[in-house]
């Protein structure tokens, strides 16, 4: 009976020993205080803003979209015959001359599409406003929109996939750290650490899946709707 009673208690005594799990305990974080931990949080959590989502984004504007979109007229009223080639060609370099003066000293870069036209003409005559064959401001603002926000759509899910690696690899460094689990704000059971923040994982990746179906969605052209179709 005496040894039976002695076995959990040395069971106990050896697994302390070993080390090989440890309580999350207040005094490994850096905070001390209700406070000190929620200006921690708040820092962490950073704030929302109306910024670019990457030096790439910012550097697609209105204005590099729109060029893009003139490009891929050019070509497409050559392939399809509604401009022949020996017009083609003075239009494509009007397109790219519009394209490169904005790195110029006092360059432009309009976002009026007249504007960008009208920078075209300089170069091509006037005939390089057969560019403008169907299509109209409004699909090729509805272009530019879609293609910006297809741009934020890849940063974000970068973002996520970076967030779900940081949160696993630490996981993983985590599975014998334990940590009371809340229901109603009350202290529950116990669980490992790295338990929780597989928590988070999982959710990112739910919210990397509807990036996914999204960018299906996303990742077509308004290009060719003209005004009517709106």
């Amino acid at each position: 009976m005496k040894a039976f009673a002695l076995k959990p208690l040395a069971l106990l005594a050896m697994a302390l020993a070993s080390g090989f799990s440890h309580a999350a305990d207040i005094r490994d974080t850096a905070c001390k205080t209700t406070a000190e931990c929620q200006a921690e949080a708040d820092r962490l959590r950073g704030t929302v803003t109306k910024d670019a989502t990457s030096a790439r984004a910012k550097a697609q504007d209105q204005f590099y979209w729109l060029g893009r979109i003139n490009m891929a007229s050019t070509a497409m009223l050559l392939e399809e015959g509604i401009i022949p080639a020996k017009l083609a060609r003075p239009i494509a370099e009007g397109v790219i001359y519009s394209i490169r003066q904005a790195d110029e000293p006092k360059g432009k870069r309009p976002k009026d599409v007249l504007q960008i036209e009208k920078i075209i003409s300089e170069k091509a005559g006037p005939e390089a406003t057969l560019i403008h064959s169907g299509r109209s401001r409004q699909d090729m603002l509805a272009t530019f929109r879609v293609a910006q926000l297809r741009t934020a759509v890849l940063d974000t899910a970068d973002a996520l996939l970076l967030a779900r690696s940081a949160l696993i690899d630490f996981a993983d460094k985590n599975t014998e750290t334990f940590v009371p689990a809340y229901t109603n704000g009350v202290q529950a059971q116990p669980v490992s650490y790295a338990h929780y923040l597989l928590a988070f994982a999982d959710s990112f990746a739910r919210d990397s899946q509807r990036l996914k179906e999204l960018y299906a969605r996303l990742n077509l052209s308004p290009m060719g709707t003209a005004v009517l179709a709106k």
